[in-house]
Protein backbone atom coordinates (compact mmCIF):
# COMPACT_ATOMS: atom_id res chain seq x y z
CA UNK A 1 0.00 0.00 0.00
CA UNK A 2 1.39 3.39 -1.00
CA UNK A 3 1.51 6.65 0.94
CA UNK A 4 -1.64 7.96 -0.72
CA UNK A 5 -3.75 4.92 0.19
CA UNK A 6 -2.31 4.73 3.71
CA UNK A 7 -3.09 8.39 4.32
CA UNK A 8 -6.72 8.09 3.20
CA UNK A 9 -7.23 5.13 5.55
CA UNK A 10 -5.93 7.14 8.54
CA UNK A 11 -8.50 9.92 8.22
CA UNK A 12 -11.14 9.93 10.96
CA UNK A 13 -13.92 12.43 11.75
CA UNK A 14 -13.38 15.39 14.07
CA UNK A 15 -13.94 14.98 17.82
CA UNK A 16 -17.37 16.51 18.41
CA UNK A 17 -17.11 16.11 22.18
CA UNK A 18 -14.37 18.73 22.17
CA UNK A 19 -16.63 21.03 20.19
CA UNK A 20 -19.31 20.68 22.84
CA UNK A 21 -16.82 21.58 25.58
CA UNK A 22 -15.65 24.66 23.67
CA UNK A 23 -19.24 25.74 23.01
CA UNK A 24 -19.98 25.42 26.72
CA UNK A 25 -17.25 27.95 27.53
CA UNK A 26 -18.65 30.47 25.05
CA UNK A 27 -22.19 29.92 26.34
CA UNK A 28 -21.13 30.32 29.95
CA UNK A 29 -19.29 33.57 29.45
CA UNK A 30 -21.26 35.37 26.73
CA UNK A 31 -24.86 35.66 25.56
CA UNK A 32 -25.42 32.82 23.12
CA UNK A 33 -24.63 33.85 19.56
CA UNK A 34 -22.88 37.09 20.47
CA UNK A 35 -19.67 36.21 18.68
CA UNK A 36 -21.28 34.47 15.73
CA UNK A 37 -18.87 32.72 13.38
CA UNK A 38 -15.87 33.38 15.61
CA UNK A 39 -17.27 30.61 17.80
CA UNK A 40 -17.45 28.25 14.83
CA UNK A 41 -13.83 28.94 13.93
CA UNK A 42 -12.55 28.04 17.37
CA UNK A 43 -14.75 24.98 17.63
CA UNK A 44 -13.55 23.58 14.32
CA UNK A 45 -9.90 24.23 15.09
CA UNK A 46 -10.24 22.65 18.54
CA UNK A 47 -12.11 19.60 17.25
CA UNK A 48 -9.72 18.76 14.42
CA UNK A 49 -6.54 19.37 16.41
CA UNK A 50 -7.97 17.54 19.47
CA UNK A 51 -7.35 20.47 21.85
CA UNK A 52 -9.82 21.08 24.65
CA UNK A 53 -7.89 24.27 25.46
CA UNK A 54 -6.81 25.40 21.99
CA UNK A 55 -3.43 27.05 21.58
CA UNK A 56 -2.43 29.65 18.98
CA UNK A 57 -1.76 27.71 15.76
CA UNK A 58 1.67 27.19 14.30
CA UNK A 59 0.95 27.92 10.67
CA UNK A 60 2.62 27.21 7.34
CA UNK A 61 1.67 28.64 3.96
CA UNK A 62 2.32 26.22 1.10
CA UNK A 63 2.18 27.46 -2.47
CA UNK A 64 2.29 24.76 -5.14
CA UNK A 65 3.30 25.80 -8.66
CA UNK A 66 2.89 24.04 -12.01
CA UNK A 67 2.01 24.76 -15.63
CA UNK A 68 -1.00 23.62 -17.64
CA UNK A 69 -0.89 22.26 -21.17
CA UNK A 70 -4.33 23.71 -21.90
CA UNK A 71 -2.74 27.18 -21.78
CA UNK A 72 -1.83 26.67 -25.43
CA UNK A 73 -5.53 27.14 -26.24
CA UNK A 74 -5.32 30.84 -25.38
CA UNK A 75 -7.49 30.75 -22.27
CA UNK A 76 -5.36 33.16 -20.22
CA UNK A 77 -4.29 36.76 -20.73
CA UNK A 78 -0.73 35.81 -19.79
CA UNK A 79 1.93 33.41 -21.15
CA UNK A 80 3.11 30.47 -19.05
CA UNK A 81 6.41 32.30 -18.43
CA UNK A 82 4.51 34.16 -15.71
CA UNK A 83 4.51 30.99 -13.60
CA UNK A 84 8.32 31.14 -13.51
CA UNK A 85 8.34 34.85 -12.71
CA UNK A 86 5.81 34.62 -9.91
CA UNK A 87 7.40 31.54 -8.35
CA UNK A 88 10.83 33.15 -8.09
CA UNK A 89 9.16 36.31 -6.81
CA UNK A 90 7.96 34.47 -3.71
CA UNK A 91 11.51 33.47 -2.82
CA UNK A 92 14.00 36.01 -4.19
CA UNK A 93 12.61 39.58 -4.00
CA UNK A 94 9.74 38.27 -1.86
CA UNK A 95 7.49 40.95 -3.27
CA UNK A 96 4.29 39.06 -4.08
CA UNK A 97 0.93 39.55 -2.44
CA UNK A 98 1.42 36.17 -0.80
CA UNK A 99 4.55 37.46 0.94
CA UNK A 100 2.82 40.58 2.24
CA UNK A 101 -0.22 38.69 3.49
CA UNK A 102 1.94 35.91 4.89
CA UNK A 103 3.85 38.51 6.89
CA UNK A 104 0.54 39.95 8.09
CA UNK A 105 -0.63 36.65 9.53
CA UNK A 106 2.78 35.51 10.75
CA UNK A 107 3.12 32.39 8.68
CA UNK A 108 6.17 30.57 7.42
CA UNK A 109 6.14 29.86 3.69
CA UNK A 110 7.06 26.88 1.56
CA UNK A 111 6.96 27.01 -2.25
CA UNK A 112 7.03 23.76 -4.19
CA UNK A 113 7.57 23.16 -7.91
CA UNK A 114 5.57 20.10 -8.89
CA UNK A 115 5.33 20.83 -12.60
CA UNK A 116 6.65 24.17 -13.85
CA UNK A 117 7.57 23.91 -17.54
CA UNK A 118 11.07 25.28 -17.02
CA UNK A 119 14.29 24.58 -15.18
CA UNK A 120 13.83 26.07 -11.71
CA UNK A 121 16.98 24.75 -10.03
CA UNK A 122 18.38 28.31 -9.90
CA UNK A 123 15.71 29.49 -7.45
CA UNK A 124 16.98 29.33 -3.84
CA UNK A 125 14.60 27.95 -1.26
CA UNK A 126 12.27 26.38 -3.82
CA UNK A 127 11.29 22.79 -3.14
CA UNK A 128 12.14 20.85 -6.27
CA UNK A 129 9.55 18.09 -6.61
CA UNK A 130 8.82 18.37 -10.32
CA UNK A 131 6.80 15.39 -11.54
CA UNK A 132 6.91 16.49 -15.18
CA UNK A 133 7.26 19.68 -17.24
CA UNK A 134 3.66 20.78 -16.93
CA UNK A 135 0.50 18.84 -17.67
CA UNK A 136 -0.58 17.79 -21.13
CA UNK A 137 -3.32 19.64 -22.98
CA UNK A 138 -6.41 17.87 -21.63
CA UNK A 139 -8.38 18.59 -24.80
CA UNK A 140 -5.99 16.23 -26.60
CA UNK A 141 -5.26 13.66 -23.87
CA UNK A 142 -5.50 13.36 -20.09
CA UNK A 143 -3.52 16.03 -18.26
CA UNK A 144 -1.61 13.43 -16.25
CA UNK A 145 -1.40 9.70 -15.88
CA UNK A 146 -2.88 8.28 -12.71
CA UNK A 147 0.61 7.46 -11.54
CA UNK A 148 1.83 11.03 -12.05
CA UNK A 149 -1.23 12.35 -10.24
CA UNK A 150 -0.67 10.10 -7.24
CA UNK A 151 3.02 11.05 -7.13
CA UNK A 152 2.05 14.73 -7.00
CA UNK A 153 -0.45 14.06 -4.20
CA UNK A 154 2.24 12.22 -2.28
CA UNK A 155 4.52 15.27 -2.58
CA UNK A 156 1.86 17.20 -0.67
CA UNK A 157 1.33 14.44 1.89
CA UNK A 158 5.07 14.09 2.56
CA UNK A 159 5.46 17.86 2.99
CA UNK A 160 2.62 17.94 5.53
CA UNK A 161 4.11 14.99 7.42
CA UNK A 162 7.44 16.82 7.59
CA UNK A 163 5.84 20.02 8.86
CA UNK A 164 3.57 18.29 11.36
CA UNK A 165 6.69 16.65 12.84
CA UNK A 166 8.03 20.20 13.29
CA UNK A 167 4.92 21.24 15.22
CA UNK A 168 2.81 22.90 12.52
CA UNK A 169 -0.94 22.30 12.81
CA UNK A 170 -2.54 24.74 10.34
CA UNK A 171 -1.75 24.90 6.62
CA UNK A 172 -2.70 27.74 4.29
CA UNK A 173 -2.74 26.54 0.69
CA UNK A 174 -2.23 28.51 -2.50
CA UNK A 175 -1.34 27.82 -6.11
CA UNK A 176 0.44 29.35 -9.05
CA UNK A 177 -0.02 28.23 -12.64
CA UNK A 178 -1.21 29.99 -15.77
CA UNK A 179 -4.53 28.55 -17.05
CA UNK A 180 -5.32 26.86 -13.75
CA UNK A 181 -8.80 28.40 -13.48
CA UNK A 182 -9.68 26.65 -16.74
CA UNK A 183 -8.84 23.34 -15.11
CA UNK A 184 -10.79 24.35 -11.99
CA UNK A 185 -13.81 25.27 -14.09
CA UNK A 186 -13.91 21.82 -15.68
CA UNK A 187 -13.40 20.11 -12.31
CA UNK A 188 -16.07 22.20 -10.58
CA UNK A 189 -18.53 21.61 -13.41
CA UNK A 190 -17.97 17.86 -13.07
CA UNK A 191 -18.27 17.73 -9.29
CA UNK A 192 -21.11 20.24 -8.93
CA UNK A 193 -23.07 19.19 -12.01
CA UNK A 194 -23.15 22.63 -13.64
CA UNK A 195 -22.61 23.80 -17.21
CA UNK A 196 -19.46 25.18 -18.79
CA UNK A 197 -20.98 28.67 -18.87
CA UNK A 198 -21.92 28.49 -15.19
CA UNK A 199 -18.47 27.21 -14.20
CA UNK A 200 -16.23 29.47 -16.27
CA UNK A 201 -15.11 32.84 -14.96
CA UNK A 202 -12.63 35.45 -16.12
CA UNK A 203 -9.61 34.14 -14.22
CA UNK A 204 -6.88 36.70 -14.89
CA UNK A 205 -9.52 39.28 -15.90
CA UNK A 206 -9.65 38.11 -19.52
CA UNK A 207 -11.54 39.90 -22.29
CA UNK A 208 -15.03 38.96 -23.51
CA UNK A 209 -13.57 37.32 -26.60
CA UNK A 210 -11.08 35.25 -24.63
CA UNK A 211 -13.84 34.28 -22.18
CA UNK A 212 -15.77 32.76 -25.08
CA UNK A 213 -12.68 30.73 -26.00
CA UNK A 214 -12.30 29.61 -22.40
CA UNK A 215 -15.96 28.60 -22.13
CA UNK A 216 -15.67 26.52 -25.30
CA UNK A 217 -12.56 24.80 -23.98
CA UNK A 218 -14.39 23.93 -20.75
CA UNK A 219 -17.45 22.76 -22.72
CA UNK A 220 -15.35 20.58 -25.02
CA UNK A 221 -13.51 19.08 -22.05
CA UNK A 222 -16.80 18.20 -20.35
CA UNK A 223 -17.91 16.44 -23.54
CA UNK A 224 -14.59 14.62 -23.90
CA UNK A 225 -14.62 13.34 -20.30
CA UNK A 226 -18.37 12.91 -19.92
CA UNK A 227 -17.96 9.24 -19.04
CA UNK A 228 -15.99 9.99 -15.85
CA UNK A 229 -18.29 9.73 -12.84
CA UNK A 230 -18.56 12.83 -10.65
CA UNK A 231 -17.54 10.75 -7.63
CA UNK A 232 -14.31 9.60 -9.29
CA UNK A 233 -12.01 12.23 -7.85
CA UNK A 234 -8.82 10.59 -9.05
CA UNK A 235 -10.24 10.17 -12.54
CA UNK A 236 -11.28 13.82 -12.77
CA UNK A 237 -8.05 15.12 -11.25
CA UNK A 238 -5.67 13.21 -13.50
CA UNK A 239 -7.76 13.87 -16.62
CA UNK A 240 -8.29 17.63 -16.39
CA UNK A 241 -6.53 18.89 -13.26
CA UNK A 242 -3.07 20.24 -12.56
CA UNK A 243 0.00 18.91 -10.82
CA UNK A 244 -0.25 21.74 -8.28
CA UNK A 245 -3.88 20.74 -7.66
CA UNK A 246 -2.80 17.17 -6.98
CA UNK A 247 -0.18 18.43 -4.54
CA UNK A 248 -2.75 20.55 -2.69
CA UNK A 249 -5.19 17.63 -2.61
CA UNK A 250 -2.41 15.66 -0.95
CA UNK A 251 -1.90 18.47 1.58
CA UNK A 252 -5.59 18.32 2.50
CA UNK A 253 -5.54 14.55 2.90
CA UNK A 254 -2.23 14.57 4.78
CA UNK A 255 -3.39 17.26 7.18
CA UNK A 256 -6.62 15.42 7.91
CA UNK A 257 -4.73 12.22 8.64
CA UNK A 258 -2.45 14.12 11.02
CA UNK A 259 -5.27 16.02 12.82
CA UNK A 260 -4.20 19.35 11.37
CA UNK A 261 -6.32 22.03 9.68
CA UNK A 262 -6.17 23.34 6.12
CA UNK A 263 -7.47 26.81 5.27
CA UNK A 264 -8.37 26.81 1.60
CA UNK A 265 -8.19 29.95 -0.49
CA UNK A 266 -10.38 30.57 -3.52
CA UNK A 267 -11.70 28.77 -6.59
CA UNK A 268 -8.64 26.65 -7.36
CA UNK A 269 -7.98 25.29 -3.88
CA UNK A 270 -11.71 24.63 -3.46
CA UNK A 271 -11.50 22.44 -6.57
CA UNK A 272 -8.77 20.51 -4.76
CA UNK A 273 -11.06 20.12 -1.75
CA UNK A 274 -13.75 18.73 -4.06
CA UNK A 275 -11.29 16.03 -5.10
CA UNK A 276 -10.28 15.25 -1.51
CA UNK A 277 -13.95 15.01 -0.54
CA UNK A 278 -14.52 12.15 -2.98
CA UNK A 279 -11.43 10.31 -1.74
CA UNK A 280 -12.05 10.73 1.98
CA UNK A 281 -15.29 12.54 2.91
CA UNK A 282 -14.17 12.97 6.53
CA UNK A 283 -11.26 15.11 5.32
CA UNK A 284 -13.69 18.01 4.97
CA UNK A 285 -13.91 18.20 8.77
CA UNK A 286 -10.34 19.51 8.59
CA UNK A 287 -10.95 22.13 5.89
CA UNK A 288 -11.85 25.72 6.73
CA UNK A 289 -13.06 28.03 3.97
CA UNK A 290 -11.75 31.58 3.85
CA UNK A 291 -12.94 34.12 1.29
CA UNK A 292 -15.42 34.06 -1.58
CA UNK A 293 -13.51 34.29 -4.83
CA UNK A 294 -14.49 36.61 -7.65
CA UNK A 295 -14.83 33.47 -9.80
CA UNK A 296 -18.57 33.05 -10.28
CA UNK A 297 -18.68 29.28 -9.66
CA UNK A 298 -16.83 29.43 -6.35
CA UNK A 299 -20.00 29.78 -4.31
CA UNK A 300 -21.39 26.64 -5.98
CA UNK A 301 -18.19 24.74 -5.31
CA UNK A 302 -18.32 25.66 -1.61
CA UNK A 303 -22.00 24.74 -1.46
CA UNK A 304 -21.19 21.31 -2.90
CA UNK A 305 -18.75 20.80 -0.03
CA UNK A 306 -21.12 22.14 2.61
CA UNK A 307 -18.75 25.02 3.34
CA UNK A 308 -19.31 28.75 3.53
CA UNK A 309 -16.87 31.59 2.98
CA UNK A 310 -16.19 33.81 5.99
CA UNK A 311 -15.48 37.01 4.03
CA UNK A 312 -16.23 38.42 0.60
CA UNK A 313 -13.59 40.93 -0.49
CA UNK A 314 -13.74 40.45 -4.25
CA UNK A 315 -10.23 38.95 -4.27
CA UNK A 316 -8.99 37.04 -7.30
CA UNK A 317 -5.32 36.70 -6.33
CA UNK A 318 -5.00 33.07 -5.37
CA UNK A 319 -1.67 32.62 -3.58
CA UNK A 320 -3.36 31.85 -0.23
CA UNK A 321 -4.49 35.48 0.00
CA UNK A 322 -7.89 34.71 1.51
CA UNK A 323 -6.36 32.06 3.73
CA UNK A 324 -3.99 34.62 5.21
CA UNK A 325 -6.85 36.93 6.10
CA UNK A 326 -8.79 34.03 7.59
CA UNK A 327 -5.74 33.02 9.62
CA UNK A 328 -5.73 36.46 11.21
CA UNK A 329 -9.39 36.09 12.17
CA UNK A 330 -8.80 32.60 13.56
CA UNK A 331 -5.98 33.95 15.73
CA UNK A 332 -8.30 36.66 17.04
CA UNK A 333 -11.06 34.17 17.80
CA UNK A 334 -8.72 31.81 19.65
CA UNK A 335 -7.27 34.65 21.75
CA UNK A 336 -10.79 35.75 22.69
CA UNK A 337 -11.63 32.19 23.69
CA UNK A 338 -8.48 31.91 25.77
CA UNK A 339 -9.45 35.06 27.67
CA UNK A 340 -12.92 33.69 28.34
CA UNK A 341 -11.59 30.29 29.36
CA UNK A 342 -8.91 31.83 31.60
CA UNK A 343 -11.42 34.12 33.28
CA UNK A 344 -13.68 31.21 34.08
CA UNK A 345 -10.82 29.11 35.51
CA UNK A 346 -9.69 32.03 37.66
Amino acid sequence: MGLFEETCKKITPKDTSIGEAVQAVWDRETPYGSYGKLVDMVKQYAMVTRQVSPTIPKRCMIIAAADHGVAEMGVSAYPIDVTVGMTQNYLIPKGAGANALGNYCGTDMEVVDVGIKADMTWVPGLRHNKIRMGTRNFLKEPAMTKEECIKAMEVGIALVNEKVAEGYNVFLVGEMGIANTTASAVMTAKFAGITAEQATGRGTNISDERLKVKQKVVHDALVKYADIDQNDGLGILHSVGGLEFACITGIILGAAAAHAMVIIDGFNTTACALVAHTMAPASMDYVMASHLSAEKAHVQALKTLGLEAYVNLGLCLGEASGGSIQMGMLDLAIRMYQELEGGHQA
